[in-house]
């Protein structure tokens, strides 16, 4: 019999590598993962840019300052280019490397295009509180249509998202405080509403054994947030406002 994919990853999660609890811990490897791919194009904004294409170029970006800018952190990236991988997968590359500090960048969007819905938003793993969150989980967790394999996801529930963040604790304030620098930095680089730190059951987010967030950029649907999304410069302001948070967390972790 096939385990759930809860149970595989609830076990998983609870043995993190001890040296990200040891008395010194490094920041020294960070896991870089772009949203949707190959297939899977994510949202399409009015002007026809797709979310996956504007995961992709904030991600690069942010690697090429994470490995120019912090010499001896490693830069992990679960796809580098445009191919479709498994939810799933992504929490096992993030594991088989060790990583300290998962990072998985989306676009928010709504169902009517144009709309004037604005913002960026971090998540952390924990059940959605609100119907937005919710939605925005609901959106970015039916990505799996394009998996050949769902069963693993059917008994997910939001007793399986508890029971993880309870096996992860000090991963979850680890996370927290990301999700808070993050959103202070991108505030600062983008002129767009800080809408603030959520919480959602991010099927992407229940595989990574380590602090883990998922950021909603701007809303593509929204034909100004596209526009800065699809734009050299948007992209740039996107990865120097998370790599600055990144700076300032891992000043953090490692002190702890």
């Amino acid at each position: 019999m096939k385990k759930s994919l809860f149970s595989v990853l609830f076990v998983c999660a609870s043995f993190v590598p001890h040296s990200a609890y040891a008395p010194h811990p490094k920041l020294d490897v960070i896991v870089l993962d772009a949203g949707h791919g190959g297939k899977d194009s994510g949202a399409i904004g009015p002007g026809g840019f797709m979310e996956k294409q504007a995961a992709l170029g904030i991600i690069r970006k942010l690697g090429a300052l994470i490995e120019k800018g912090m010499p001896g952190v490693k830069v992990i990236y679960t796809r580098h280019d445009d191919h479709f991988v498994e939810l799933y997968r992504r929490g096992e590359i993030a594991n088989a490397a060790h990583g300290k500090l998962f990072i998985s960048v989306h676009c928010n969007s709504t169902p009517q295009k144009p709309s004037n819905a604005t913002g960026f938003t971090t998540y952390i793993l924990r059940p959605g509180k609100t119907d937005a969150a919710i939605h925005v989980a609901a959106r970015e967790n039916a990505v799996i249509k394009y998996e050949t394999d769902r069963h693993q996801y059917q008994n997910l529930s939001d007793i399986d998202f508890i029971l993880t963040s309870m096996s992860r604790n000090q991963d979850v304030k680890f996370s927290e405080k990301f999700a808070a620098f993050t959103q202070e930095e991108l505030s600062k680089t983008l002129s767009i509403p800080d809408n603030g730190v959520s919480q959602a059951g991010f099927y992407v987010l229940i595989g990574a054994a380590m602090p883990s967030v998922l950021i909603e950029t701007g809303f593509i649907s929204n034909p100004k947030e596209e526009a800065l999304l699809k734009s050299d410069a948007g992209e740039s302001d996107y990865a120097q406002g998370i790599f600055e948070a990144i700076k300032r967390y891992k000043t953090v972790y490692e002190r702890s």
